[in-house]
């Protein structure tokens, strides 16, 4: 079994290109997808001169293929696409449904929100258990929990696939971001990774895919934990880091925020000695000391810790002081 999906792999990446062959919407004739020539890119360093007899006939990034992170409400990522003509060939026509993995270079933008960018597709309200969004200067970074049944995925998969739209050699090389006034305005890149039910995904600026970049499409095989050091947690959230740290609460189904100890990215309001009200948003967890807290809070707003570690508001997040700013 895995030696045939082993040269179905193979196969599939050198057959995306066939003379009279069946065409994908969007490409050039007898062209049905855009993955790679691995054994070719790294050959030649991951880059290819010859010219792509695949490349779209429509835009760059091509229609159906482009992402954008707006906040945890309003989003696409992309996901297998189910009108592909290899994904419906080897997978859905056979009442199968194909990975994260076997469908790179078969994409198709998924959307959360009211704005679909050009091609997109309305992702099912159920599909998506969590998701958690942080905005920073040059790049916006989301991750969170999936359904898979509820997207025609399968997940029963121990490491994640990857898309991204590095040139020439990337998994979708003709994907991209949306960089309207709705999507990302400036934002020019993307790195993706899902699988086991997670997803992650960072939008970034020009200039950020090179290595050690916030988009460095040499880690994107890594997975989300350790590539965009995140952790899976329950809920929706949004953090504006761009700016200062200014957070967004959002409702969770999580019965567990009540709980003093077991909580993530609660917000802490408290007030200072001249009555200015200030607030942070820290990621919190059992093991987090209040000495660590006021050193963050302290951080993000030029303070002093000894000063904060005084402010009996600072206690709001522990029962019974929190229930005096209701659930957040």
């Amino acid at each position: 079994m895995i030696l045939a999906l082993t040269l179905f792999f193979i196969s599939s990446a050198s057959a995306q290109y066939t003379p009279g062959g069946p065409t994908q919407a969007g490409l050039p004739p007898g062209c049905v997808g855009s993955y790679p020539d691995i054994p070719k890119c790294r050959a030649n360093n991951w880059f290819i001169p010859d010219a792509d007899p695949c490349y779209p006939v429509t835009s760059v990034p091509m229609p159906g293929q482009q992402v954008y992170i707006r906040d945890e409400k309003n989003f696409c990522i992309n996901l297998p696409n189910p009108n592909s003509i290899v994904m419906q060939n080897n997978y859905y026509n056979n009442g199968l449904k194909p990975t994260i993995v076997q469908a790179e270079g078969y994409v198709q933008s998924f959307c959360v929100g009211d704005y679909l960018p050009p091609g997109a597709m309305r992702m099912s309200s159920s599909a998506i258990l969590s998701a958690h969004v942080v905005k920073y200067d040059n790049y916006i970074q989301i991750h969170g929990k999936m359904d898979c049944g509820a997207l025609g995925i399968n997940c029963q998969q121990s490491s994640p696939g990857a898309y991204d739209d590095g040139e020439h050699c990337g998994k979708e090389p003709y994907s991209g971001v949306d960089s309207s006034a709705n999507g990302n305005p400036g934002f020019e890149n993307y790195v993706e990774m899902a699988g086991d039910g997670l997803y992650c995904m960072r939008v970034c600026a020009p200039g950020t895919m090179v290595v050690g970049g916030v988009c460095d499409v040499t880690h994107d095989t890594e997975g989300c934990v350790s590539f965009m050091k995140v952790d899976f947690v329950d809920g929706f959230s949004f953090t504006d880091l761009s700016t200062g740290p200014r957070t967004s609460p959002r409702p969770s189904s999580v019965s567990s925020i009540h709980c003093s100890f077991h909580f993530h990215r609660y917000f802490i309001y408290f007030l200072s000695t001249n009555s200015t009200i200030l607030s942070s948003a820290v990621s919190l967890t059992s093991t987090t000391s209040i000495t660590k807290v006021a050193e963050t809070v302290a951080a993000k707003t030029s303070g002093s810790v000894s000063h904060f570690l005084h402010i009996p508001f600072l206690f709001i997040a522990f029962t019974p002081f929190r229930s005096l700013f209701g659930d957040f």
